[in-house]
């Protein structure tokens, strides 16, 4: 049988490195997050992406 003393150890190793790991998880996501913001394009611009695709297209200036 394992001694209590180790288990008990163990048992706050894994605790610690839970809490570690879910810092690590939020301070992901928040970065995640903050790269998702930057690349999102508004409505206006997309439709003028689409207006200088059309004129590309029909092959007109930009």
């Amino acid at each position: 049988m394992i001694p209590p003393e180790i288990l008990v150890t163990l048992v706050v190793i894994s605790i610690a490195l839970n809490v570690v790991l879910f810092v690590k998880v939020v301070m992901l996501q928040r970065e995640l997050n903050a790269v998702k913001k930057s690349t999102q394009l508004t409505k206006e611009e997309v439709e003028k992406l689409n207006e200088r695709l059309k004129r590309l297209k029909m092959g007109g200036q930009v």
